[in-house]
């Protein structure tokens, strides 16, 4: 199979979000079919509702450093698929991703005979989604690379994720919040369980008890992974108990950190990604990997903070040198919102913005919106390249008390040139509401999407 079939066929399978079908049957039918390859190495798995990717990052990028051959998943892309799956920071090549692609697809193909009703173990009783066929791709290309550990981000929710089919030596839920209420639930309560179901027993009974980190203070959080953990085994970490900080700002938002945890040595190092939400992340990241050394892996002092140092992860609060400069973030819920919404009002409260701004019908936009809009002094309302993208006259009929602010375009590349002529000098062009959005702006940017 050549790459563009590949993306072809991927593709036709349609958006992962709007044709997500949660369930682990499948994806362990396909797995065991090629072999289990999620269980040839190790990993680390992340859930939670917004921080995932940025944590993700910092915790591989510090194992990179330890010297192991590590692996990477995450979603969605900004630009090309590839960009999911890396080992030792590098994108899979596109003929291996074609290649396992078509392994992938054939496994499938002896698998699944749409005419059947079968529902055995080793048979598959409905075609792979998007997301479960992709999540395969990675497994089988981590295994083919003999990577030491694999750091896994969720894709939705967790107990029911293509990913929880792993067996993780440490599971992290980073936050809760109100996302993908379809799926996952309308109460917090029910969201925090699915979260909270990627902790489970080990998989050998014999083996060290999963080590789980919280990174949230969230009460109705912390009950449910309490009674999980208590359920099931399982050791929990509260990152906000232990730890001792100091966290000092430069101009742009990123954070000097010195923090410490119980039985581990003092670490200083400068945050890269920018945002006062970053600390927490680097800290769930931090005590992730403390948590590796206690089990043997080889990590230690200085890793950790080169690791960090060197995080790079595009997309979220990266800002692009220009005139005007432009900064693009990926919030796409209320809480990635008000988490931008924070950064501005700290860091860049003295400039003007004009906002680029473009979202996924099936998200909290009025939510969203009204925590961004009033930071701007002109809005471009575009939409991005999807087929869940809501149309920018619709949000303005949405929001019509910003109506004096709105600029209505066609897509983003078109919304970009509008802001340019917007923006008088010393603003800042700000883009965000979907990672899709930024997705496009970052190929109208010739911006690198890699690590």
């Amino acid at each position: 199979m050549q790459y563009a079939a590949a993306i072809r066929y991927l593709y036709s399978l349609g958006n992962e979000v709007l044709t997500a079908k949660l369930g682990l049957h499948n994806i362990s039918a396909l797995l065991g079919f090629l072999g289990d390859p999620q269980k040839q190495f190790e990993s680390v798995l992340i859930a939670g509702t917004n921080g995932k990717g940025s944590v993700a990052a910092f915790i591989e990028s510090a194992l990179r450093s330890c010297g192991l051959k590590t692996g990477l998943y995450t979603s969605p892309h900004l630009v090309r698929i590839e960009e999911r799956i890396r080992v030792r920071g590098g994108l899979i090549p596109a003929k291996d991703f074609a290649r396992l692609t078509q392994r992938v697809k054939d496994a499938v193909a002896t698998l699944y005979d749409p005419r059947s009703q079968s529902s055995a173990p080793d048979r598959l009783d409905r075609h792979p989604t998007y997301f479960e066929m992709v999540t395969a791709i990675a497994f089988c290309y981590f295994a083919e690379c003999c990577v030491d550990v694999a750091v896994l981000e969720v894709g939705l929710g967790g107990r029911l994720d293509a990913t929880n089919v792993v067996d993780p030596r440490v599971a992290m839920i980073t936050n809760v919040d109100y996302d993908h209420q379809k799926y996952l639930g309308s109460r917090l309560e029910e969201i925090a369980m699915e979260k909270a179901g990627i902790i489970k027993p080990r998989s050998d009974a014999k083996a060290a008890p999963l080590s789980v980190v919280c990174a949230s203070e969230h009460p109705v959080l912390r009950k449910i992974v309490e009674a999980r953990c208590k359920a099931t085994g399982a050791r929990c970490f509260y990152i906000l108990d232990e730890a001792i900080i100091q966290a000092e700002p430069d101009a742009l938002g990123r954070f000097r950190l010195k923090v410490s945890f119980p039985s581990a040595a003092a670490l200083e190092f400068r945050i890269p990604l920018p945002g006062e939400h970053q600390v927490r992340n680097a800290l769930a990241a931090i005590r992730a990997l403390v948590l590796l050394q206690g089990e043997g892996f080889p990590v230690d002092a200085r890793a950790i903070k080169e690791g960090i140092e060197a995080t790079r992860w595009p997309g979220r609060l990266e800002l692009v040198d220009g005139d005007p400069p432009i900064l693009l973030d990926g919030a796409h819920n209320a809480a990635g919102a008000e988490s931008l919404k924070t950064y501005c009002e700290r860091f860049l409260g003295s400039k003007r913005l004009v906002l680029i701004f473009g979202a996924m019908r099936d998200k909290d936009i009025a939510l969203m919106a009204g925590k961004l809009f009033p930071l701007a002094t002109e809005i471009v309302l575009t939409a991005a390249e999807s087929e869940r993208s809501a149309e920018p006259a619709w949000i303005a009929e949405q929001l019509p008390e910003f109506c004096r602010w709105y600029h209505v375009t066609r897509n983003p590349e078109e919304a970009l040139e509008v802001s340019r002529t917007l923006a008088p000098p010393g603003s800042i062009i700000l883009a965000a509401g979907s990672l899709f959005l930024v997705g496009d702006l970052h190929r109208a940017l010739k911006l690198p999407a890699a690590a």
